[in-house]
């Protein structure tokens, strides 16, 4: 009965914020509402691996139903949101005297804005493509004639979608987007760029690194018996991809805590299409020209078809935790550990994987490049210390500050990152 009369309350908001169109100030409370409406709706509602809902095996606590929502939201709200940015852009440009702003026409500024915004389009169809596999799969994968489906309903209807028949949607026609008072956008366009970086060939050379490494060292320790290699932190998930396919008789799990990057590896795995994306379209610092901004990069996904032994789970790497038991295990860590708010953290997390298998292995390359307020912040050298006191067993450890690794480097700039990558193989000793 509550949540029958929560969906009736957003819907009557829906429809009230569409009449007072014209008001604005009144407009934006009441999408305030309706968005916190949704929210709390959903929030009770625990997902799983394939969209299921309700609890996993594999989290003591399951990533909600409304953090997907959130998600979903901010990706259908891209292109207005980028949109907005430019327009920014474009009235600050208006401020300077009429002589300025005629050189600004001279240099054709202001077509640069319009090419720009083709681009933000080119992107934002992609985005859209991510909301609607999300959709579809929570369409599929679950009944919606139970409590936690009629949650589902809910999503569909704040995004502007119906059910069209037992296994499609549709949009609603008259649907109108509304914004929600909170949107990280910069995290939106991490992730789809990281589309670029994980599954576009222009690429392969900051992957190529850390696949040829993990690979190798898997290959090299012979493992006997049953093997669960684990993935955390797997972004847009071509790691976690190499890896199922170089050991198909592996079960493979990756493990990612940003919803966004969740959304945009299932539908990389899932689309048998070529999506188009200009991963610089709004980076307007260090540009050598237009056309290299919003250069656009066409990903054929038809040739990443999911491997049967990958899972890809949406949850906590802190209390991901196995099903079943194995002989050996072996964590594959890329550009992961420096993200730890407490990197004790990580370590308890990687050796309680030893309660479920005979050997424990640890693999890892990435720079140390410390953000989200970590309370400790290591050398390598005190790293490789730490893990001699914790009783693991190095049997493999560089790092090299000669050949350097780029991570979303754009080539064509004036600013181009690049990181020394620490690398080592550990096995655990300790019980």
């Amino acid at each position: 009965m509550s949540s029958m009369l929560s969906t009736c309350c957003v819907v009557i908001l829906s429809i009230v914020v569409m009449v007072l169109n014209n008001n604005k100030s009144i407009k934006m409370r009441l999408a305030s509402k309706l968005q916190h409406s949704l929210s709390k709706l959903n929030r009770h509602v625990p997902i799983s691996t394939d969209f299921k809902l309700g609890n996993t095996e594999h989290f003591k606590t399951a990533v909600g139903l409304a953090d997907v929502y959130d998600s979903l939201l901010h990706l259908q709200e891209y292109r207005v949101r980028a949109l907005n940015q430019n327009a920014a852009l474009y009235h600050l440009s208006k401020t300077l005297d009429p002589t300025q702003i005629e050189q600004l026409r001279a240099l054709q500024y202001y077509e640069k804005l319009e090419q720009v915004n083709d681009a933000v389009g080119d992107n934002s169809k992609t985005a859209q493509l991510i909301v609607e596999n999300s959709l579809n799969k929570l369409l599929l994968n679950n009944r919606l004639d139970d409590e936690n489906g009629k949650e589902a309903l809910s999503v569909f209807t704040g995004l502007g979608y119906e059910r069209d028949g037992e296994s499609a949607l549709k949009r609603i026609p008259v649907h109108k987007l509304t914004l929600a008072p909170n949107s990280n956008q910069q995290r939106v366009n991490e992730a789809i760029s990281h589309m670029c970086r994980d599954w576009h060939h222009s690429f392969e050379a900051e992957r190529k690194p850390l696949v040829d490494f993990m690979v190798s060292r898997v290959k090299g320790l012979n493992l006997k018996g049953n093997t669960l290699l684990v993935v955390p932190g797997s972004g847009a998930g071509r790691l976690a991809y190499e890896i199922a396919r170089a050991f198909p008789k592996c079960d493979v799990h990756s493990v990612e805590l940003s919803t966004l990057m969740y959304l945009c590896n299932e539908f990389a795995l899932d689309h048998s299409g070529t999506i188009r994306i200009a991963p610089f379209a709004q980076h307007f610092s260090g540009q050598l020209t237009t056309r290299q901004q919003v250069g656009g990069l066409d990903i054929d996904l038809a040739q990443s078809e999911r491997p049967s032994n990958l899972k890809v789970h949406l949850g906590n790497f802190c209390e991901f935790q196995p099903c079943a038991s194995y002989d050996n295990i072996v964590v594959l860590s890329a550009y992961f550990i420096d993200t730890a708010e407490d990197l004790f953290d990580y370590f308890e997390a990687i050796e309680a994987l030893k309660t479920s298998c005979s050997k424990l292995h640890w693999v890892n390359i990435g720079p140390l490049k410390y953000g989200t307020r970590p309370k400790v912040q290591f050398t390598v050298e005190e790293l490789t210390k730490l893990r001699s006191i914790r009783k693991w067993k190095d049997l493999y450890h560089d790092a090299n500050t000669d050949k350097l690794c780029g991570y979303l480097t754009n080539k064509d700039s004036l600013y181009q990152g690049f990181y020394g990558l620490v690398r080592f193989h550990s096995q655990y000793t300790g019980e």
